[in-house]
């Protein structure tokens, strides 16, 4: 028989919403807003198209997945309180980490299919993702100095990552790929929103406190929304 009441911390959870500055409050609602949206829209090009529409149900499936995400950080769960070594509270979105470790493999597979890339260069680019992206969850959890070694394992991840994105692109380019030149622009912003992320990491929060957690919230919306 199972004993309900050793999950009464997670029925019963209480909402930290509460504990964000209206800003952060405001940019979450933002992200969940912009998602939903284009989650309408990619299923409206998904269902409208009759044959060949992988890339736009995988697009479907980023974004509502992301706008769960946000709507959960926005009504104040996925999120948790980190007691640093100075004392200091920090509020850790881990529902943020959970669903780029989902829609991140998702984008990169759209590009592999673009590119025709082999099934080895696939799994070496999926499998990149989800240990740059583990990495930066673990590091999220750290104290000092142990969160600075996790963070500099996904950057080197995230540099082999790059590596290999923009060898698929090389190629598709050379091969005269009718897709290059927009897969050119797919790529760059692809590559520059996943650099932003470990930046954004080490100056914020969890790393050196140079930004406040409101244009650290920011910043992942606005490059969440345009990758």
């Amino acid at each position: 028989e199972i004993d309900r009441g050793d999950m009464s911390s997670l029925t019963n959870a209480g909402s930290m919403q509460g504990d964000y500055e209206p800003a952060t409050k405001h940019f979450l609602l933002i992200g969940f807003l912009g998602m939903f949206v284009g989650a309408i829209v990619f299923y409206y090009l998904s269902m409208n198209k009759k044959e060949k529409k992988l890339h736009e149900t995988l697009m479907f499936l980023v974004a509502v997945t992301s706008a769960a995400a946000y709507y959960l950080m926005w009504s104040g769960f996925g999120v948790v309180k980190k007691t640093d070594s100075a004392g200091k509270e920090r509020l850790v979105f881990f529902a943020h980490f959970i669903e780029r470790l989902f829609t991140t493999p998702l984008l990169l597979y759209s590009i592999c299919d673009l590119t025709n890339a082999a099934k080895g260069e696939t799994v070496m680019i999926l499998g990149l993702d989800v240990l740059m992206v583990l990495s930066s969850t673990i590091g999220a959890t750290q104290l000092r100095p142990w969160k600075w070694f996790w963070w500099t394992v996904c950057v080197v991840f995230l540099v082999l990552l790059a590596l290999q994105v923009w060898s698929l692109y090389s190629k598709a380019k050379e091969s005269g790929s009718s897709y290059s030149a927009g897969l050119q622009v797919l790529v760059a912003i692809l590559l520059v929103s996943f650099i932003v992320y470990p930046t954004v990491w080490v100056l914020g929060e969890e790393g050196l406190e140079a930004i406040s957690i409101n244009m650290e919230t920011g910043f992942y919306v606005l490059f969440d929304l345009v990758s």
